[in-house]
């Protein structure tokens, strides 16, 4: 089982104003009808987070979660930072997916914006025709200019 204080990305010593705060802040950036990636990711990480809420807001619930999984509400300084380095790693991987999803959202967009227009066989003996009178053009333009001289 997950640790729920992890889950909502708060220390373990968090007031139910920290709490609520930083479920609203989830769930609306991860909220499957938002989220622009991977809808059934976002379903399942807010059933977590809602799971996650239900237990740790309510104080009877979130004592006995405390007790079950041993989390103290006076965490020492270890336990701080061991909190503080899982909701980094916790932010960064998804800053990670966030910049991984951008990328392959701007290299699509990129090949369907420069993908070569097939030319059908009128096009092209078009396109050469007219290259062919530029041509043409050109010499006869040389052609009076040597003979005038």
């Amino acid at each position: 089982m997950k640790n729920f204080y992890e889950v909502l990305q708060v220390r373990s010593n968090a007031t139910q104003m920290q709490i609520k705060k930083a479920y609203i802040s989830l769930i609306t950036k991860y909220h499957p009808d938002v989220y622009k990636g991977d809808k059934e990711y976002a379903q399942r990480y807010t059933a977590l987070l809602t799971e996650a809420y239900a237990v740790l807001k309510d104080e009877s619930r979130r004592r006995e979660y405390d007790v079950r999984h041993c989390i103290s509400s006076r965490p020492n300084l270890r336990q701080l930072k061991r909190e503080d380095r899982a909701i980094q790693r916790e932010r960064r991987d998804q800053m990670r997916l966030k910049r991984q999803n951008a990328d392959q959202q701007m290299s699509s967009d990129y090949m369907k914006n420069t993908k070569r227009k097939k030319l059908t066989v009128g096009e092209l003996l078009t396109r050469i025709g007219y290259s062919l009178l530029v041509l043409l053009g050109f010499t006869v333009i040389i052609a009076m200019y040597l003979f005038y001289q």
